[in-house]
């Protein structure tokens, strides 16, 4: 049996008619109606840079699916506050606190009987905020080895999530949308620290092996307050998990 390829939905405001309805997919349409039923016991995650929107979708499919959802833990972080201050001194105490922090997560969903909607993944915080903040000088190499060394520890021991959604953002967008929520701690985040995580973003999505893969184009949908557009993601995710329903049978 030939192993199957990761496949990427990949949505923007251009495509989504094309693409998102039923009619587009035949093969597909008993799925429309059984796939609430038949999803338990999976990991969705979604992806994306600072101020993409993963907390907001998190908890509207959370809501919509009835999926169990997993936030970042920025409300109790002691660390997030000295970092946007002071990058350099506290990027390697913050970086371990999330590797912690989503290792933790990860291993409650792999131990999970419900399905889990995860708001970012423990791969970001390795692939792109931990070197990124070394390429910056703002973590020594020392310390980024360390990091590195224990991300290689704790991988060994967990799988990615079935399904991760990434939210494609432009850099315009995402300073709209950090202005917008008002995070006093955010404040301070530059467009080049911006910049380079989106380019290290584009970068492992490019590359990204695991398994199954959602793009949403993000300035092109807005799925707060247009229920249309959250429509589209909707059905976005049901075609996604026809497919991969198909690939195990």
């Amino acid at each position: 049996m030939q192993p199957k390829t990761n496949r990427v939905y990949h949505i923007n405001n251009s495509v989504r008619r094309k693409k998102l309805y039923p009619n587009s997919h035949p093969e597909l349409s008993l799925f429309y109606i059984f796939i609430r039923l038949k999803n338990e016991g999976m990991h969705i995650a979604i992806a994306g840079n600072i101020g993409a929107g993963k907390t907001t979708l998190t908890e509207l499919l959370a809501k919509h699916y009835r999926w169990e959802p997993q936030y970042e833990d920025v409300v109790q972080n002691p660390y997030l506050d000295d970092f946007y201050a002071e990058m350099e001194r506290w990027s390697f105490n913050l970086q371990v606190y999330f590797l912690n922090s989503r290792f933790r997560q990860t291993l409650e969903i792999h131990d999970s009987k419900n399905t889990v909607i995860q708001d970012r993944t423990i791969y970001e915080d390795a692939h792109i905020f931990a070197p990124n903040l070394h390429a910056m000088g703002l973590m020594t190499h020392r310390d980024f080895e360390n990091y590195s060394s224990l991300f290689q520890l704790m991988e060994s021991l967990v799988k990615g999530p079935d399904l991760l959604i990434y939210l494609r953002s432009s850099i315009p967008n995402l300073v709209n949308q950090i202005h917008k929520r008002g995070r006093v701690y955010e404040n301070s985040i530059s467009i080049e620290y911006l910049s380079r995580l989106n380019e290290r973003y584009e970068a492992w999505i490019h590359d990204y092996k695991k398994k199954n893969l959602i793009i949403l184009e993000v300035d092109d949908l807005d799925f707060v307050d247009n229920p249309k557009d959250f429509q589209q993601v909707v059905q976005a995710v049901d075609i996604k998990l026809g497919e991969m329903k198909m690939d195990v049978k």
